[in-house]
């Protein structure tokens, strides 16, 4: 493999983004069941607050991945480095917020498209690979995370004391994150980025608002089949697609729709916890394709 030099500040900037992605996702409101500024949505054990806290306490993480990837000779072992890496972050996150789950997948699908990220840069500049619409990232992706699903759920029939993605496992036959990373991310390949590019000439907070809406009609999401089944994902996308079938004339008008959408939701006791992580990797990769770095 023949490497080209990736700076530093680069990784710091990269990094940088990775953090504000993650806090302009929460920043984000009104957001349905979710937490946000404003509202800590159907959740009971968390708020805006709490998740600063925790954004504080794991996101010194994020650059770590990107150099991992860049020092990485072999994406197996990169795997390996990126989930050792990634078990540390956790229990930063934890510690802070004392021991209320707040970025577990979003640690996990940072970990993964990061380090894949700072892999691909060691023969890519970033500009190309924005050209490219990251393909080659969620290909490394793919590649580094080749047969996680069986390899997490080989014993998944004789425990007993099972987590709750293992649960939808056995209940539904859902992968979860794992599923999504082997498969390269395919919700932000075909559905996030291609709906941002699709409408960039929307405000950003009504754009990042209008994905969110988006994501929630067409993803499964696992925290709403965790907490209730398959009939509330059913009745939670069949909400959000009425939504989206009406139209908007200002911001004003989408904002009030939200709020129901979020009271709704709280009187469900839903949250689309997945939908929220995707929603902010989709905005790391729709600021890292506008960002300066790219230019070059």
């Amino acid at each position: 493999m023949i490497k080209t030099t990736t700076t530093t500040p680069t990784l710091t900037t990269i990094s940088r983004l990775a953090q504000q992605s993650l806090l302009v996702e929460v920043s984000l409101a009104p957001k349905p069941g979710l937490v946000d500024p404003f509202s800590a949505g159907a959740h009971h054990d968390m708020d805006y607050d709490l998740f600063l806290t925790s954004i504080q306490a794991w996101s010194p993480y994020l650059k770590l991945y990107l150099k991992l990837g860049v020092a990485s000779t072999d994406l197996t072992k990169l795997f390996d480095s990126l989930r050792r890496a990634g078990a540390q972050a956790e229990r930063m996150m934890l510690t802070a917020t004392d021991h209320v789950n707040t970025h577990k997948g979003a640690n996990f699908s940072y970990a993964v498209l990061l380090g894949a990220l700072g892999w691909c840069l060691q023969t890519t500049s970033l500009a190309d690979l924005a050209t490219q619409d990251f393909a080659p990232v969620f290909a490394a992706v793919q590649t580094m995370t080749a047969g996680i699903t069986a390899a997490d759920f080989k014993d998944v029939s004789t425990k007993t004391n099972l987590s709750y993605g293992e649960q939808l496992y056995v209940d539904f036959g859902v992968t979860g994150i794992r599923g999504e990373a082997e498969a390269g991310y395919p919700a932000l390949q075909a559905l996030a980025l291609p709906w941002l590019r699709a409408h960039g000439e929307l405000p950003a907070t009504r754009r990042y608002l209008e994905l969110m809406l988006y994501l929630i009609a067409e993803l499964e999401d696992v925290n709403i089949l965790h907490r209730g089944g398959l009939t509330a994902l059913t009745q939670v996308q069949a909400y959000a697609k009425d939504l989206r079938a009406q139209t908007w004339p200002d911001m004003a008008t989408l904002v009030r729709a939200l709020q129901a959408f979020d009271a709704q939701m709280i009187s469900w006791h839903l949250s689309p916890g997945g939908t929220a992580d995707l929603l902010a990797l989709a905005i790391f990769f729709d600021q890292l394709a506008t960002s300066p770095l790219t230019a070059v």
